[in-house]
């Protein structure tokens, strides 16, 4: 029997001082914040006074504000009076940045080492969820309409005559007379588009083929207007000004988001699920001139288009559209210079800078109208007198303040790939979250302690040093999930709890095999080296094939799921090290080269 290695007990005692440090900053107190930053300048005193004297005359209680660079942060002692902050200097100034954050009472020097506390998820601190889903009738149109394009050039070029070309519903029909070679028309479609399905048609002298995309095509299209769409909402999320959201992938065609802190579910549902864009097109006269020419037969629909305003009144804009949503580059809310009303500057892409000055410089004294695009709607935002030439700078007017801090952030972030539509929609009050962090809490409290009493009673002094090592395994996956910012949720609690009963089947395996070796008449020296030798490959299995599955719920698994499985993996081999090193280190210690005729287990 040799003797236990220092290098493991460095090993034990190194573990848990990392393990203490890193989870120290989660008993300190945590507040309900706001971070203030200037979109442009930094702020300066004026300002902050201005934010405060504003807050106070809501009779909002400051707790206490801190200024960092150009950073401002007000902190506050609930949650109703950070919301009541946010929407009152949200309305004061459009010009500033404002996120909902949380300031925790953690000192210096244990942030200098890069300690922090866990953040808490949705359910245990409050907010709003929400699960989007592609629109895959979109997503097909838009290829429907693509193969139009593509089909009808190749058919062009190669001199193939059609009758008729049509989208349907699914499929892209094409109609031929029988006299044309509709084998070799198929062969030559097949050839250069390798990603369709033509199926041939022979009615009545007319040759008809039917072109739809193959799923795996589908496939892709969906998969990567997902990828576009959750980088968009990435920054969507990012300009509502919430700390710490999760925005994540679900199957093939869904994405999850949570805004923990957030409570507005109106707006962030309008921001989120919007696929709003702008276009710039030129006016076609007036609405009578256009009921005159149709009144001659002579109608300027051809060459116009009707839109309506937001009074009602229609409006005749031409067709051509003279830069659009994706040729801007950034957009700011803020106020007019002189009629101090709310107002959208914008700056274009050099692209589309070059076509507004060559419009605008044609255009002088007409009119051109901005309008505001999203699925189905089709509004007129305004109508205005080119003035003067402009090209990459200009503003948009008529709009309330709302209005235009949300278009500068769909502006900003860029219209959705594929439109996304709401499926489930959930918000979590602060209570309630409050109430789930108790409850998780207690039941954690009342697990460990019923183990522990077992233990202590069923195995003694070698129960004692289990229970040791049991308050060792939570302290090590608090450290882990701090140290990697990992979000603690209810399942992830329920994880944990879980852990706790699972953290003590090794000790008794080890010590149910320390006791037969007793029986059989070993020294207890011996019976602690072999019991824990020979109980090791049977841990070792035991624990290989709940990790492989909490690996793979890990892997696959979204939300409640997903964070069941990190609270679970990290608790199954911190359990291993604190079961198998861990008590191993505390036993010799007690007992290794004593005398020692009865050991209590």
């Amino acid at each position: 029997m040799g003797v236990y290695p220092l290098w493991k007990y460095i090993l034990v005692i190194l573990v848990l001082g990392f393990s203490l440090i890193y989870s120290l900053p989660n008993i300190y107190d945590s507040y309900s914040a706001i971070e203030i930053k200037s979109s442009e300048n930094s702020l300066d005193e004026e300002q902050l006074n201005n934010f405060t004297q504003t807050l106070e005359s809501k009779g909002i209680n400051i707790l206490n504000i801190n200024k960092e660079s150009e950073i401002i942060q007000y902190v506050f002692n609930d949650i109703d009076s950070q919301l009541k902050a946010y929407e009152a200097l949200g309305i004061l100034n459009t010009d500033i940045n404002i996120t909902l954050s949380t300031f925790s009472s953690v000192p210096d020097w244990l942030r200098s080492l890069g300690a922090y506390p866990m953040f808490l998820g949705l359910d245990l601190k409050g907010g709003v969820h929400f699960l989007l889903q592609v629109d895959k009738s979109n997503i097909m149109t838009n290829m429907i309409r693509e193969i139009e394009i593509d089909v009808k050039k190749h058919l062009i070029l190669n001199k193939y005559r059609y009758k008729s070309i049509h989208q349907a519903k699914e499929m892209l029909i094409i109609e031929f007379n029988s006299q044309v070679p509709a084998a070799k028309i198929i062969e030559s479609i097949k050839k250069e588009f390798p990603e369709l399905i033509v199926n041939q048609i022979k009615s009545n002298n007319i040759i008809t083929l039917n072109i739809t995309p193959t799923i795996s095509s589908i496939d892709n299209d969906t998969k990567s207007a997902l990828v576009k769409n959750l980088s968009i909402l990435r920054t969507r999320v990012d300009e509502l000004g919430v700390a710490q959201p999760i925005l994540q992938q679900q199957g093939k065609d869904r994405i999850i988001i949570q805004l923990p802190g957030l409570h507005d579910s109106t707006r962030a549902k309008n921001i989120l699920g919007s696929t709003a864009t702008l276009e710039f097109r030129l006016t076609k006269g007036t609405i009578q001139d256009w009921i005159d020419s149709q009144s001659k037969g002579k109608s300027t629909i051809n060459s116009g288009v009707l839109y309506k305003q937001r009074n009602g009144s229609p409006a005749l804009l031409s067709r051509k559209v003279i830069v659009s949503g994706k040729d801007i580059r950034d957009a700011n809310a803020g106020f007019d210079g002189t009629t101090n009303t709310p107002s959208v500057f914008v700056r274009l892409g050099d692209y589309g800078a070059s076509r507004m000055l060559e419009t605008t410089t044609k255009n002088v004294g007409n009119k051109m109208a901005v309008i505001f695009v999203e699925k189905n709607k089709n509004e007129v935002i305004n109508i205005a007198t080119i003035r003067e030439a402009f090209s990459k700078n200009f503003q948009i007017t008529g709009l309330d303040r709302e209005e235009a801090r949300d278009l500068a952030i769909l502006l900003r972030s860029g219209s959705l790939s594929a439109p996304m539509t709401i499926i489930e929609e959930r918000t979590v009050g602060p209570s309630l979250g409050k109430y789930n962090i108790i409850a998780g809490q207690n039941s954690m409290y009342f697990g460990l302690f019923l183990v522990a009493l077992f233990m202590f009673i069923y195995y003694r002094l070698f129960g004692l040093v289990a229970n040791i090592a049991l308050a060792a395994n939570i302290i090590i996956i608090v450290a882990v999930l701090s140290l990697f910012q990992a979000t603690l949720t209810l399942s992830g609690i329920a994880g944990i709890v879980l852990t706790v009963g699972m953290a003590v089947d090794s000790n008794v395996l080890i010590f149910e095999r320390i006791r037969e070796e007793l029986r059989n008449g070993n020294s207890p020296n011996s019976s602690i080296f072999s019991g824990y030798k020979k109980a090791f490959s049977t841990i070792a299995d035991a624990n290989l094939t709940t990790l492989i599955a909490a690996i793979a719920l890990l892997t696959i698994g979204t939300g409640a799921v997903k964070g069941f499985a990190i609270t679970l993996v990290i608790g199954i081999l911190s359990s291993m090290f604190t079961s198998i090193i861990g008590t191993r280190a505390v036993i010799s210690l007690i007992y290794e080269n004593k005398d020692t005729k009865k050991i209590s287990i």
